[in-house]
Protein backbone atom coordinates (compact mmCIF):
# COMPACT_ATOMS: atom_id res chain seq x y z
CA UNK A 1 0.00 0.00 0.00
CA UNK A 2 2.83 1.96 0.98
CA UNK A 3 4.76 1.69 -2.58
CA UNK A 4 1.21 2.61 -4.29
CA UNK A 5 1.23 5.92 -2.12
CA UNK A 6 4.85 6.55 -3.47
CA UNK A 7 4.12 5.81 -6.49
CA UNK A 8 0.95 7.85 -7.24
CA UNK A 9 2.77 10.90 -5.12
CA UNK A 10 5.42 10.51 -7.96
CA UNK A 11 3.10 11.28 -11.16
CA UNK A 12 1.28 13.91 -9.03
CA UNK A 13 4.60 15.18 -8.91
CA UNK A 14 5.47 14.73 -12.49
CA UNK A 15 2.19 16.07 -13.54
CA UNK A 16 2.58 19.76 -11.57
CA UNK A 17 2.37 22.33 -14.38
CA UNK A 18 5.56 21.74 -16.29
CA UNK A 19 6.23 20.11 -19.84
CA UNK A 20 8.82 17.59 -21.23
CA UNK A 21 11.69 20.41 -22.08
CA UNK A 22 15.27 19.23 -22.06
CA UNK A 23 16.57 20.71 -18.58
CA UNK A 24 19.44 23.69 -18.55
CA UNK A 25 22.59 23.21 -16.63
CA UNK A 26 25.45 25.00 -15.01
CA UNK A 27 28.45 24.46 -12.88
CA UNK A 28 31.98 25.72 -11.58
CA UNK A 29 34.27 23.59 -9.50
CA UNK A 30 31.82 23.44 -6.68
CA UNK A 31 28.70 23.02 -7.15
CA UNK A 32 25.97 22.30 -10.30
CA UNK A 33 22.74 23.64 -10.85
CA UNK A 34 20.03 22.10 -13.37
CA UNK A 35 16.80 23.93 -14.07
CA UNK A 36 14.18 21.34 -14.95
CA UNK A 37 11.33 23.60 -15.78
CA UNK A 38 9.41 26.94 -14.76
CA UNK A 39 5.17 27.50 -15.12
CA UNK A 40 3.54 30.84 -14.49
CA UNK A 41 0.33 31.77 -12.68
CA UNK A 42 -1.50 35.10 -12.74
CA UNK A 43 -1.80 37.31 -8.91
CA UNK A 44 -5.11 36.94 -7.77
CA UNK A 45 -4.88 40.70 -8.17
CA UNK A 46 -6.66 42.89 -11.03
CA UNK A 47 -4.51 45.38 -10.12
CA UNK A 48 -1.55 44.45 -10.97
CA UNK A 49 0.53 43.56 -13.49
CA UNK A 50 2.66 40.22 -11.89
CA UNK A 51 2.82 36.77 -12.29
CA UNK A 52 4.10 34.25 -10.30
CA UNK A 53 6.78 32.33 -12.24
CA UNK A 54 7.73 28.82 -10.31
CA UNK A 55 11.17 27.55 -11.32
CA UNK A 56 12.48 24.10 -10.40
CA UNK A 57 15.99 23.75 -9.45
CA UNK A 58 18.38 21.20 -8.70
CA UNK A 59 21.59 21.97 -6.52
CA UNK A 60 24.36 19.75 -6.17
CA UNK A 61 27.63 20.23 -4.28
CA UNK A 62 25.72 23.28 -1.72
CA UNK A 63 23.43 23.21 0.81
CA UNK A 64 21.79 26.69 -0.50
CA UNK A 65 21.89 29.33 -3.38
CA UNK A 66 20.81 33.06 -4.40
CA UNK A 67 19.22 33.80 -7.94
CA UNK A 68 18.78 36.40 -10.35
CA UNK A 69 16.28 35.79 -12.94
CA UNK A 70 17.29 38.44 -15.95
CA UNK A 71 14.42 39.58 -18.59
CA UNK A 72 14.95 40.54 -22.06
CA UNK A 73 14.78 44.37 -21.12
CA UNK A 74 17.52 43.66 -18.67
CA UNK A 75 15.76 43.94 -15.53
CA UNK A 76 16.63 42.02 -12.52
CA UNK A 77 14.10 39.98 -10.43
CA UNK A 78 14.76 37.84 -7.39
CA UNK A 79 12.88 35.21 -5.08
CA UNK A 80 10.11 36.31 -3.36
CA UNK A 81 9.73 32.69 -1.95
CA UNK A 82 11.80 29.38 -1.86
CA UNK A 83 10.19 25.74 -1.07
CA UNK A 84 12.61 23.04 -0.11
CA UNK A 85 11.67 19.67 -2.17
CA UNK A 86 13.72 16.23 -1.44
CA UNK A 87 16.55 15.16 -2.97
CA UNK A 88 18.68 18.72 -3.46
CA UNK A 89 15.67 20.39 -5.20
CA UNK A 90 13.99 23.74 -4.78
CA UNK A 91 10.98 25.39 -5.84
CA UNK A 92 11.91 28.99 -6.32
CA UNK A 93 8.92 31.46 -6.44
CA UNK A 94 9.63 34.81 -8.72
CA UNK A 95 7.25 37.85 -9.09
CA UNK A 96 7.65 39.14 -12.37
CA UNK A 97 5.42 41.19 -15.14
CA UNK A 98 3.04 39.80 -17.16
CA UNK A 99 4.55 37.85 -20.05
CA UNK A 100 8.09 38.48 -19.94
CA UNK A 101 10.54 36.98 -21.75
CA UNK A 102 14.04 35.64 -19.90
CA UNK A 103 17.30 35.83 -21.11
CA UNK A 104 19.21 34.26 -17.96
CA UNK A 105 19.37 32.75 -14.89
CA UNK A 106 21.87 33.89 -12.24
CA UNK A 107 22.71 31.54 -9.68
CA UNK A 108 25.35 31.93 -6.57
CA UNK A 109 26.08 28.84 -4.67
CA UNK A 110 27.08 29.11 -0.80
CA UNK A 111 30.88 29.78 -1.06
CA UNK A 112 31.09 29.83 -4.49
CA UNK A 113 31.22 31.60 -7.73
CA UNK A 114 28.34 32.50 -9.47
CA UNK A 115 26.88 30.39 -12.54
CA UNK A 116 25.18 32.15 -15.77
CA UNK A 117 22.64 29.99 -17.60
CA UNK A 118 21.20 30.95 -20.35
CA UNK A 119 17.33 30.65 -20.33
CA UNK A 120 15.08 28.55 -23.08
CA UNK A 121 14.21 30.47 -26.12
CA UNK A 122 10.49 29.93 -27.63
CA UNK A 123 9.68 27.24 -29.28
CA UNK A 124 8.13 27.98 -32.93
CA UNK A 125 7.23 25.84 -36.40
CA UNK A 126 6.15 27.40 -39.50
CA UNK A 127 5.07 26.24 -42.71
CA UNK A 128 4.59 28.50 -46.04
CA UNK A 129 1.43 30.15 -44.38
CA UNK A 130 1.85 30.03 -40.85
CA UNK A 131 3.86 30.83 -37.99
CA UNK A 132 2.80 29.87 -34.28
CA UNK A 133 5.08 30.55 -30.75
CA UNK A 134 4.52 28.60 -27.41
CA UNK A 135 5.00 30.75 -24.55
CA UNK A 136 4.52 28.33 -21.85
CA UNK A 137 2.41 27.44 -19.27
CA UNK A 138 0.80 30.34 -17.66
CA UNK A 139 -1.99 29.21 -15.24
CA UNK A 140 -2.27 25.34 -14.03
CA UNK A 141 -4.24 23.65 -11.15
CA UNK A 142 -4.17 20.00 -10.32
CA UNK A 143 -5.74 17.07 -7.77
CA UNK A 144 -6.64 13.77 -7.09
CA UNK A 145 -9.15 13.46 -9.93
CA UNK A 146 -7.82 15.95 -12.60
CA UNK A 147 -6.02 18.82 -13.51
CA UNK A 148 -5.81 22.10 -15.65
CA UNK A 149 -3.78 23.89 -18.01
CA UNK A 150 -4.02 27.09 -19.71
CA UNK A 151 -1.01 27.57 -22.19
CA UNK A 152 0.25 30.40 -24.05
CA UNK A 153 0.73 30.95 -27.87
CA UNK A 154 0.72 33.18 -30.90
CA UNK A 155 -0.35 32.87 -34.36
CA UNK A 156 1.65 34.96 -37.40
CA UNK A 157 0.20 35.06 -40.52
CA UNK A 158 3.96 34.75 -43.45
CA UNK A 159 1.89 34.39 -46.17
CA UNK A 160 -0.25 36.24 -49.11
CA UNK A 161 -4.01 35.06 -48.15
CA UNK A 162 -5.84 35.81 -44.69
CA UNK A 163 -6.12 32.76 -42.44
CA UNK A 164 -9.03 32.50 -39.97
CA UNK A 165 -7.35 31.30 -36.21
CA UNK A 166 -9.51 28.83 -33.42
CA UNK A 167 -9.05 27.60 -30.59
CA UNK A 168 -9.83 24.26 -32.46
CA UNK A 169 -7.02 24.53 -34.85
CA UNK A 170 -4.70 24.02 -31.65
CA UNK A 171 -4.46 20.20 -30.54
CA UNK A 172 -2.06 19.00 -27.47
CA UNK A 173 -0.39 15.67 -27.18
CA UNK A 174 0.59 14.19 -23.73
CA UNK A 175 3.66 11.79 -22.77
CA UNK A 176 1.49 8.99 -24.49
CA UNK A 177 1.06 10.84 -27.82
CA UNK A 178 -2.47 10.90 -27.03
CA UNK A 179 -4.34 14.60 -28.34
CA UNK A 180 -6.20 16.84 -26.90
CA UNK A 181 -8.56 19.57 -28.16
CA UNK A 182 -8.95 22.88 -26.11
CA UNK A 183 -12.04 23.53 -23.86
CA UNK A 184 -11.26 26.99 -23.37
CA UNK A 185 -9.94 29.77 -25.62
CA UNK A 186 -9.92 32.37 -27.55
CA UNK A 187 -12.60 34.41 -29.36
CA UNK A 188 -11.85 33.27 -33.35
CA UNK A 189 -10.80 36.28 -35.47
CA UNK A 190 -9.29 36.43 -39.07
CA UNK A 191 -5.63 37.16 -39.30
CA UNK A 192 -4.19 39.48 -42.50
CA UNK A 193 -0.80 38.88 -44.46
CA UNK A 194 2.25 40.19 -42.70
CA UNK A 195 0.34 40.35 -39.21
CA UNK A 196 -0.29 38.02 -36.16
CA UNK A 197 -2.27 37.85 -33.11
CA UNK A 198 -1.92 39.17 -30.04
CA UNK A 199 -0.55 36.03 -26.76
CA UNK A 200 -3.87 33.72 -27.19
CA UNK A 201 -4.67 31.97 -24.55
CA UNK A 202 -6.02 28.14 -24.68
CA UNK A 203 -7.66 25.70 -22.18
CA UNK A 204 -7.53 22.39 -21.52
CA UNK A 205 -9.76 20.75 -18.88
CA UNK A 206 -10.66 17.55 -17.43
CA UNK A 207 -7.15 15.83 -18.21
CA UNK A 208 -5.65 12.88 -16.01
CA UNK A 209 -3.83 13.56 -13.29
CA UNK A 210 -0.29 12.17 -14.77
CA UNK A 211 -0.82 14.13 -18.01
CA UNK A 212 2.31 15.74 -19.18
CA UNK A 213 2.20 18.25 -22.09
CA UNK A 214 4.45 16.95 -24.52
CA UNK A 215 3.91 18.46 -27.98
CA UNK A 216 1.68 21.25 -29.23
CA UNK A 217 0.51 20.74 -33.58
CA UNK A 218 -1.24 23.02 -35.42
CA UNK A 219 -3.98 22.15 -38.03
CA UNK A 220 -2.93 18.58 -36.79
CA UNK A 221 -4.40 15.88 -39.19
CA UNK A 222 -4.21 18.05 -42.17
CA UNK A 223 -0.97 18.42 -44.97
CA UNK A 224 -0.16 21.84 -43.37
CA UNK A 225 0.03 20.19 -40.06
CA UNK A 226 2.93 21.90 -37.61
CA UNK A 227 3.96 20.34 -34.45
CA UNK A 228 6.24 21.67 -31.88
CA UNK A 229 8.09 18.94 -29.80
CA UNK A 230 9.16 20.51 -26.20
CA UNK A 231 11.51 18.16 -25.62
CA UNK A 232 13.24 18.85 -28.55
CA UNK A 233 12.26 22.32 -29.60
CA UNK A 234 13.02 23.83 -26.32
CA UNK A 235 17.13 24.56 -26.11
CA UNK A 236 19.04 27.25 -24.65
CA UNK A 237 19.22 30.77 -25.91
CA UNK A 238 22.44 31.27 -27.63
CA UNK A 239 25.19 33.09 -26.25
CA UNK A 240 25.02 35.80 -29.26
CA UNK A 241 20.85 36.55 -28.41
CA UNK A 242 21.97 36.69 -24.67
CA UNK A 243 25.18 39.03 -24.62
CA UNK A 244 25.07 40.16 -27.60
CA UNK A 245 27.66 39.30 -30.56
CA UNK A 246 30.36 41.47 -28.95
CA UNK A 247 30.11 39.73 -25.90
CA UNK A 248 29.53 36.03 -27.23
CA UNK A 249 32.99 34.82 -27.33
CA UNK A 250 33.98 36.07 -23.99
CA UNK A 251 31.10 33.95 -22.49
CA UNK A 252 31.49 31.14 -24.79
CA UNK A 253 34.81 30.53 -22.95
CA UNK A 254 32.61 30.29 -19.50
CA UNK A 255 32.17 27.27 -18.62
CA UNK A 256 29.25 28.15 -16.69
CA UNK A 257 26.90 29.55 -19.20
CA UNK A 258 24.37 26.55 -20.56
CA UNK A 259 25.76 25.26 -24.18
CA UNK A 260 22.96 23.78 -26.74
CA UNK A 261 22.29 23.58 -30.51
CA UNK A 262 20.17 26.52 -31.08
CA UNK A 263 17.92 27.42 -34.08
CA UNK A 264 19.54 29.88 -36.60
CA UNK A 265 15.93 31.97 -36.65
CA UNK A 266 15.68 33.41 -33.57
CA UNK A 267 12.35 34.12 -32.06
CA UNK A 268 10.54 37.46 -33.50
CA UNK A 269 9.62 38.49 -30.41
CA UNK A 270 13.34 38.02 -28.45
CA UNK A 271 15.14 39.46 -31.09
CA UNK A 272 14.79 43.14 -30.81
CA UNK A 273 16.33 43.11 -27.46
CA UNK A 274 18.37 40.63 -27.49
CA UNK A 275 20.59 40.70 -30.34
CA UNK A 276 21.63 44.01 -28.87
CA UNK A 277 25.02 44.23 -26.81
CA UNK A 278 24.03 43.48 -23.38
CA UNK A 279 23.38 46.22 -21.32
CA UNK A 280 24.37 45.97 -17.48
CA UNK A 281 21.11 44.39 -15.80
CA UNK A 282 18.97 46.48 -13.86
CA UNK A 283 16.77 45.91 -10.76
CA UNK A 284 13.33 45.75 -11.13
CA UNK A 285 11.65 48.42 -10.48
CA UNK A 286 10.80 49.32 -7.10
CA UNK A 287 6.94 48.47 -7.06
CA UNK A 288 7.70 45.15 -7.89
CA UNK A 289 10.16 44.90 -5.20
CA UNK A 290 8.12 46.04 -2.62
CA UNK A 291 6.03 43.27 -3.52
CA UNK A 292 8.41 40.62 -2.88
CA UNK A 293 7.93 39.60 0.50
CA UNK A 294 7.41 35.80 1.64
CA UNK A 295 4.23 36.18 3.28
CA UNK A 296 2.68 38.08 0.62
CA UNK A 297 3.46 35.49 -2.20
CA UNK A 298 2.99 32.65 0.02
CA UNK A 299 -0.83 34.65 0.35
CA UNK A 300 -0.69 35.11 -3.27
CA UNK A 301 -0.26 31.20 -4.10
CA UNK A 302 -3.08 30.39 -1.96
CA UNK A 303 -5.55 32.96 -3.82
CA UNK A 304 -4.73 31.73 -7.24
CA UNK A 305 -4.86 28.07 -6.14
CA UNK A 306 -8.32 28.94 -4.72
CA UNK A 307 -9.30 30.57 -7.79
CA UNK A 308 -8.49 27.96 -9.77
CA UNK A 309 -10.04 25.04 -8.04
CA UNK A 310 -13.52 27.48 -8.28
CA UNK A 311 -13.03 27.69 -11.77
CA UNK A 312 -12.57 23.44 -12.09
CA UNK A 313 -15.70 23.75 -9.49
CA UNK A 314 -17.90 26.06 -12.15
CA UNK A 315 -16.87 23.73 -15.00
CA UNK A 316 -17.31 20.43 -13.15
CA UNK A 317 -20.81 21.68 -12.81
CA UNK A 318 -21.44 22.83 -16.36
CA UNK A 319 -19.72 19.34 -17.66
CA UNK A 320 -22.63 17.84 -15.25
CA UNK A 321 -25.35 20.21 -15.89
CA UNK A 322 -24.54 19.03 -19.90
CA UNK A 323 -24.52 15.49 -19.08
CA UNK A 324 -28.10 16.03 -17.20
CA UNK A 325 -29.22 17.41 -20.52
CA UNK A 326 -27.87 14.73 -22.47
CA UNK A 327 -29.21 12.03 -20.57
CA UNK A 328 -32.60 13.01 -20.27
CA UNK A 329 -32.89 13.90 -24.02
CA UNK A 330 -32.01 10.18 -24.29
CA UNK A 331 -34.68 9.40 -21.79
CA UNK A 332 -37.27 10.62 -23.63
CA UNK A 333 -35.98 9.70 -27.29
CA UNK A 334 -36.43 6.06 -25.58
CA UNK A 335 -40.18 6.89 -23.97
CA UNK A 336 -41.04 7.93 -27.88
CA UNK A 337 -39.24 5.01 -29.50
CA UNK A 338 -41.18 3.01 -27.08
CA UNK A 339 -44.63 4.37 -27.43
CA UNK A 340 -44.01 4.33 -31.10
CA UNK A 341 -43.49 0.63 -31.15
Amino acid sequence: MRSIIILTALLLAMASGTVLALPLEGSNENATVVIFGSSRTPVEDENVTLEILKVDIGLMGAENASYELVDQNDLVYTPGLYRSLSSGKQAVYFLTEWDSLFKLINVTPEGSDPILINWWMTPNASNDRTKIRYYGITDSSINSDEQMLVLQVSVENIGDQSIYVTPFNFTIFDQWGWPYQPSLGFDAETVAPSSGTDRLLLGFTGLSPVFRPAALAYDYGTPEEMVIEFERDYVPLSDELVYGNALASHAAGNDTSAQGEVAAAAPVAQSSNQTEQAASPEPAPESQNESIKLSDLDEKIAASKARLNAKMGELDKMNQGANDTATSSMVVNNSTATTSL
